[in-house]
């Protein structure tokens, strides 16, 4: 199943995405779906500004912040590293906070132990 849904992918990303790209020098040209996620990790990877707007018709201007994660991912891939997918951080913090936790419970524990060591009296 892994290897059917990666030929999919693949078979996917070679198709042609509908809005194509402009270039340089205005003109409009075709561009697979690979191409344009990967112009979308730079766009993210680099901050952009979008034109929003509201419900009375006036025009705001959204600042989007560079992504550290997307710049971090360009970086990796242009290295040649092996890049960790998200969940894998994800349960990597988890994990962390896990331990964290562990480790605030086994020290409140033992102070409590401690106090009751040093609450009794000898006979």
């Amino acid at each position: 199943m892994a290897k059917q849904l990666t030929d999919y992918l693949r078979a996917i990303g070679l198709e042609l995405h509908g809005a194509g790209y402009i270039d340089a020098t205005g003109t409009i040209r075709p561009i697979t779906n690979d191409e344009q996620l990967s112009r979308e990790v730079w766009k993210r990877a680099l901050g952009w500004e979008e034109k929003v707007v509201n419900d009375d018709g006036s025009i705001n201007l959204r600042v989007h912040a560079p992504d550290p994660k997307a710049q971090e991912f360009i970086f990796e891939r242009r290295e040649g590293k092996f890049v960790t997918p998200t969940e894998d951080r994800q349960t990597t913090l988890l994990e962390r906070i896990t331990d964290l936790s562990k480790s605030r419970i086994n020290d409140i524990a033992e102070s409590i132990a401690g106090d009751r060591d040093n609450n009794q009296t000898d006979p």
